[in-house]
């Protein structure tokens, strides 16, 4: 089985901050309530300091932070008004963000409930009130906030214009930010962080509307195919054609608007994804094009990344297209798999190193040309080599997946002697059953245990 592609934080970060400072910038003149979502501290700092650096000078930003006594909305804009005369003249542009609701979360009145609710019902109640307030207005939440807030405002919640979701990074306990996201640019879109499709909808449909040709505009046609193509996965949707049509139709027209803007690093990412989405629907015949396509991009840019991935993306399609010579094919994928990991070098990428070596191995393993002895050499090298990055502790999951790969290339193995062979194909199969237990993955777990049954039987 092939490893499943990673996705990453930053993928979801950049997309929020692209569609947040559209919509800025597509607000002007107007009342816009633009909902961030982030854990309060460094990260959330960062954002807001970039985009009030890229908006300035032509959208003058404003600060306020919520009183905690008086946990007023409303209140807190007509103080920065009054304190800022400049806002109060006709057709001033300018962007407020709001700070300081974590806070409240803390805070408990003398009636004994918390100013979090009071900040609830002020949203509630002054919805009206707000549209003297001509601005787009960036209201900064915790994701606890967020989950509560369309039940306990549900009126101010209509009023939305956007909601913007930011994570984090990890932060360890040397201080140092893991940023792992550099070491994997393959994009796997059911894992990503999606926002509910009616959101991005509505976010799509303002952009259009504004006749925002952007880049956030295109990043956003990716997150509503993405929508559709998690509702394919799970069989949430109802109409199956109609919504894989519609997944394939806002691909099309990122793809369209990113060619038009000149924008070849997303196209070449948006090329990926659109493969997958065919690929998940066994539409084969269109997953070569496209990630060939992208291989294309990335080569024309010396992207060495965006290059690995599509190689890695290609390698994958090879080994799991029935059609065609499957002989031709085969060596199509290990040439991809070899090529992807002169670029996936051990030290700078162990993850996506050790991934290639995994899939690389499993086509060594069912390899039609050349010596049968010889390519199970190759798998069981390939193995090996993936799990001095596998390892139980750090990767636990792929380690049992690997184990069990290579417990199969061992028992199939010509070269060595026969019964130690099948003793390190037992011994693989039952370090795999330490994570495979039938608690946690129970179809793993029969497999590898029927696996095992079958190697003591075949050899008694």
């Amino acid at each position: 089985m092939l490893d499943n592609d990673i996705v990453d934080d930053q993928s979801i970060n950049e997309d929020s901050y692209d569609g947040l400072v559209s919509l800025i910038e597509a607000s002007k003149g107007v009342l816009s309530l633009l909902i961030a979502s982030c854990k309060p501290g460094d990260f959330q700092t960062q954002m807001i300091n970039r985009y009030e650096a890229e908006l300035a000078p032509k959208i003058p930003c404003y600060r306020v932070v919520l009183n905690q006594q008086e946990p007023s909305l409303r209140a807190a804009l007509e103080q920065l008004v009054q304190d800022c005369p400049e806002l109060q003249e006709p057709h001033t542009s300018a962007v407020i963000t709001v700070t300081g609701t974590e806070a409240l979360m803390e805070i408990v009145s003398k009636s004994g409930s918390s100013e979090l609710s009071r900040f609830f019902g002020y949203l509630q109640w002054t919805r009206e009130g707000l549209r003297e307030f001509p601005y787009p207005i960036v209201i900064w939440v915790t994701p606890k906030i967020l989950s509560r807030l369309s039940l306990e405002a549900p009126d101010f919640w209509s009023w939305r214009s956007g909601v913007f979701r930011f994570v984090a990074p990890t932060v360890e306990e040397t201080g140092v930010i893991n940023q792992t996201w550099e070491k994997s640019p393959l994009i796997e879109s059911e894992t990503r962080l999606i926002l509910p499709l009616d959101e991005l909808l509505e976010q799509v449909e303002s952009l259009e509307k504004q006749a925002m040709e952007t880049p956030a505009l295109a990043t956003l046609y990716n997150r509503v195919a993405n929508a559709y193509a998690n509702r394919l996965k799970t069989r949430q949707t109802e109409n199956y054609l109609e919504e894989r049509d519609r997944a394939i139709h806002f691909f099309d027209k990122s793809l369209a608007l990113q060619r038009k803007l000149n924008l070849p690093t997303a196209e070449s990412d948006t090329l990926l994804q659109l493969g997958d989405i065919y690929r998940d629907l066994e539409l084969w015949e269109g997953v070569f094009p496209l990630y060939q396509q992208s291989l294309e991009i990335a080569r024309s840019l010396k992207d060495s990344l965006r290059e690995a991935a599509a190689l890695g993306r290609l390698g994958n399609f090879y080994q799991q297209y029935l059609l065609g010579d499957r002989a031709n094919n085969l060596e199509e994928a290990i040439a991809s798999y070899n090529a992807a990991l002169t670029i996936y070098t051990r030290d700078a990428f162990p993850e996506d190193w050790a991934m290639m070596q995994n899939n690389l191995a499993i086509a060594y393993r069912n390899r039609i040309r050349g010596e049968k002895a010889e390519n199970i050499e190759l798998a069981i090298a390939s193995y090996t080599a993936a799990l001095t990055v596998r390892t139980p502790d750090d990767f636990p999951q792929d380690w049992a997946t690997t184990q069990n790969n290579l417990a199969i290339a061992y028992s199939n193995r010509i070269r060595g002697e026969k019964a130690e062979n099948i003793e390190q194909a037992k011994k693989c199969y039952e370090n795999a059953l330490t994570v495979r237990t039938l608690e946690a993955f129970p179809q793993q777990y029969t497999e590898t245990l029927l696996n095992l049954d079958n190697l003591d039987r075949s050899n008694q």
